[in-house]
């Protein structure tokens, strides 16, 4: 017995016991957006109303208990659809089909379609059996997670994985796709990866939007491709190269294993045909608030082409970041390297073409008493690559901030240092050390508003062994001070800082070198302030604070004959400090004699801006935001014990960055007022201005400055994460860019074009007869052909030596979900070039074909 019922639309409810029953087999039925999945618990019941419906007819045959749904039937369940040409329910087998129309070519023409909020899948047949808890399709395709599958036969197993036969997987979403990877047996896990066995992959190339025949260019017996950007383990996807200096060669032949959520481990190498090969490991680990780290290493032999040499060698490197305790801290930065180093441009340790050093660096450290006091161990160990000459440090520290033991007005400071350093190069060691400690006692009195004042009294004490052969100019010594200072606040405005220090040298190698001596200094400073409004759109008002400073500075004269302790700097942007031979670093120490009066003028413009700004800072005086326009300083003293020579250069600096972000600017000037030698050169007791020359003659200056200026975007295009400000040093910007290439990161097409310009230079007239300069300028400019093209021309040019520097050609082309780049590089230390192309997909991106041939350094 049957029931027919012609409609045009049929949506029912419940009519009847049959149909409930039906409703009841039907409502746990889970399905997925890649395929027909089992539901996670049968039962009976449904918690919500299941609507069905067909356009040509409803037939319930109650004899064979089915119900059939004809001509554009569905069923729809929530979020849920099922459409097809037809739908037969069986009650007694528990089983539902769902049947579309294909062609003689298997290609479907009214397809069976599932969709759900993750996605659809189209298929020729579609069944699924409640009792079993199984469902299967034939001649599937998906459109799932931006994977895109199609197959012959489809089945889903208890665990959720699909097995197809004879199936295909792209994530190319073209309709006649770029590429595609075909399988006899494909298992895929929804949301972590595809399995393949065997597997040939196929790309259609398009020339000039043209598109050519399939060509199969990759075989494996065995891959594994994940469906996640997050971590996950499987065999790498290998990558066919070429280098001009090796020849053929596969690189990324390894796995990776991801241990848990807190470990990786990533075992890889490459194997060219003349017999070279390299071996490398890498291992992470990190739990969050607690460490962070890795190991990795690796071991290269390299045959040249050139002239058949083998080179070996091998590097290591360990990473770890500690915090044991909130107030406890390890951090290990380590790196070894040894063997025949060949440098090649897309080396996986590149950088160590620029500094040639190999460093291992390490520390502990602990605060206590809420971070007032902190002591360290540290280590570092430096290794120059070339004379294999190594040097290691091995040091501790103590510094414990002011406190107050007694009461709120006295105070205590104290620090402390110890290090050990040697050296060798092949052959015997030499050492030496260096020990300090510093007690420093202060007073604090508050006399009445605007007055107060910090009176401290220290001791320092230092002695030192240089290492033989490293420090050439330091000498060995002891010595100790005792500083008396004072910082004190006058008229509420004015800042008054005098101090005496009485010093004694104590000299380890020469004994008539022993003295003592005391220094007297005095500055004082304060802050003048003045604003004028503009009444410029954007730019409200504009403020210049003044910032001078006098310093007063008095020593007797105990340098002489045969007292060698200082080194003398005249033209150096810190107004000729002298280097003390004691001290382990510039412009420290003892003066010689003098009798010195200093003036420092720091002038300070910032203006008050609408709307928000990167640069904007927050400032009450405006009630606003506010941006610093320009940093100006200019710099000079006159020495009134000195004999002769008694002015001192006069310099100027000025820094700003106020039109943009991306716009930097420094520059410098140093000027004398006296007068040189015609024949040698040396600056001579003769002001300049009475040799007609003017009162200032030019020593020393330099400009630094780099801009970036880019086109708008088209209405809709998203620009892409704002990156760091653009580098200041021209050479090095470009030479980043060339040995940084490797992958071919991601373009932004949707810029229209860039023009990066960055320019540095110096001139020295220290010695007018043996003038030195500097001049490079560096320019980069980015365009967009069209949608899928980009060209990137980079170059720098040496104004003074008249060369090009670091020229390179970089072409880009978006070819949907592949992506083409070229590099060129045709002259100079790097001259190189290098074809790449590869995926974009983040999920394959391992999955690419490149070319390169390179100048060995």
């Amino acid at each position: 017995m049957a029931l027919r019922i012609i409609n045009r639309n049929i949506s029912l409810q419940t009519i009847s016991t049959v149909v409930a029953g039906f409703v009841s087999l039907l409502s746990p039925c889970r399905l997925h957006a890649a395929a027909p999945s089992l539901p996670e618990k049968a039962g009976s019941g449904i918690e919500s109303t299941i609507f069905f419906s067909a356009k040509d007819s409803v037939i319930y045959n109650f004899d064979r208990r089915t119900i059939e749904l004809r001509g554009k039937a569905a069923i729809n369940h929530e979020s849920r659809r099922l459409t097809a040409p037809g739908i037969v329910i069986d009650l007694n087998t528990e089983q539902l089909r769902a049947s579309g129309v294909a062609d003689s070519s298997k290609q479907l023409t009214d397809p069976a379609v599932f969709s759900d909020s993750k996605g659809s899948f189209n298929a020729e047949t579609i069944t699924y059996d409640f009792r079993r808890q199984r469902g299967e399709t034939s001649n599937v395709t998906s459109s799932s997670s931006d994977l895109i599958f199609q197959g012959e036969h489809v089945s889903r197993l208890d665990s959720g994985e699909l097995q197809i036969s004879n199936g295909t997987y792209t994530t190319c979403d073209d309709e006649d796709p770029h590429y595609w990877i075909s399988s006899s047996s494909l298992t895929i896990i929804p949301g972590k990866k595809v399995v393949a066995r065997p597997l040939v992959l196929y790309v259609r190339p398009e020339i000039f939007s043209r598109r050519l025949p399939a060509v199969p260019i990759l075989a494996l017996p065995y891959m594994v491709f994940p469906l996640q950007e997050a971590r996950s383990s499987g065999f790498l996807t290998p990558t066919p190269s070429r280098a001009s200096d090796r020849g053929y060669f596969v690189s990324n032949l390894g796995y990776f294993w991801a241990i848990d959520e807190y470990m990786d481990l990533k075992i890889d190498g490459d194997l060219a045909l003349n017999g070279s090969w390299r071996l490398g490991n890498r291992f992470r680990y990190t739990k969050q608030h607690d460490f962070s780290g890795g190991i990795a290493g690796e071991f290269k032999r390299n045959i040249l082409n050139s002239d058949g040499s083998v080179h070996r060698d091998w590097n290591l490197s360990v990473l770890h970041n500690q915090l044991m305790d909130p107030s406890t801290r390890l951090d290990l930065n380590l790196d070894f390297q040894g063997g025949e180093r060949i440098y090649e441009l897309h080396s996986v340790n590149a950088e160590t073409i620029l500094t040639g050093q190999a460093n291992a660096r390490g520390s502990l450290g602990k605060t206590f008493n809420d971070e007032s006091t902190i002591g360290a161990l540290y280590f570092d160990r430096i290794k120059d690559l070339s004379t294999h000459k190594a040097t290691e440090t091995f040091g501790a520290s103590f510094y414990r901030s002011r406190f107050y033991p007694f009461n709120s007005a006295l105070s205590v400071s104290s620090a402390a240092a110890l290090s050990g350093s040697a050296t060798s190069q092949d052959g015997p060691s030499s050492s030496g050390y260096s020990a300090s400690a510093d007690v420093e006692m202060g007073y604090y009195r508050e006399f009445s508003e605007g007055y107060k004042a910090l009176f401290t009294q220290g001791i320092s004490l230092l002695a030192r062994e240089p290492v033989p052969g490293l420090d050439e100019d330091i000498y060995s010594a002891k010595r100790v001070l005792f500083p008396l200072r004072m910082q004190s606040t006058l008229f509420r405005y004015f800042n008054v800082n005098p101090s005496l220090t009485f010093t004694r040298f104590l000299s380890s190698a020469f004994s008539d070198r022993d003295f003592s001596t005391t220094v007297f200094s005095v500055d004082a400073s304060t802050r003048l302030y003045g604003s004028v409004q503009t009444g410029l759109p954007g730019l409200k008002a504009v403020r210049h604070t003044f910032i001078p400073t006098l310093t007063y500075t008095w020593n007797p004269a105990f340098s002489g004959i045969g007292r060698d302790y200082y080194h003398r700097h005249l033209y150096d942007w810190t107004y000729g400090t002298l280097y003390n031979r004691f001290e382990n670093r510039w412009y420290s120490g003892l003066p010689e004699g003098q009798s010195r009066v200093g003036i420092s003028l720091n002038n300070l413009f910032h203006g008050k801006f609408t709307g928000s700004s990167g640069q904007a800072e927050a400032d009450s005086f405006y009630d606003g935001h506010t941006v610093q326009l320009l940093a100006l300083n200019v710099a000079t003293s006159y020495n009134f014990a000195a004999e002769s020579l008694k002015l001192e250069p006069l310099t100027l600096t000025a820094q700003s960055n106020a039109l943009s972000p991306d716009f930097l600017l420094s520059a410098g000037g140093m000027y004398d007022f006296y007068s040189y030698d015609p024949l040698s050169g040396v600056r001579v007791n003769r002001f300049n201005r009475d040799e007609g020359r003017g009162l200032l003659r030019f020593v020393r200056g330099f400009l630094n400055m780099g801009f970036t200026l880019q086109g708008r975007r088209a209405a809709g295009a998203s620009a892409p994460a704002a990156g760091t400000a653009i580098q200041m040093n021209p050479s090095s910007l470009l030479r980043d860019r060339i040995l940084n290439n490797g992958e071919y990161s991601d373009i932004d097409y949707t810029l229209p074009w860039q023009f990066r310009l960055s320019l540095y230079l110096q001139s020295d007239r220290s010695n007018p007869l043996e003038p030195t300069t500097t001049s490079l300028v560096t320019a980069s400019s980015t365009f967009s052909v069209s949608k899928t093209w980009q060209v990137s021309v980079n170059t720098g040019y040496d104004l003074r030596n008249r060369e090009v520097i670091f020229p390179m050609l970089q072409l880009y082309r978006d070819l949907h979900c592949w992506q083409v780049g070229f590099q060129w590089v045709p002259s100079g230390s790097f001259r190189s070039y290098a074809i790449q192309i590869g995926l974009k997909t983040p999920q394959l991106r391992d999955l690419r074909l490149k070319h390169s041939g390179s100048t060995s350094l």
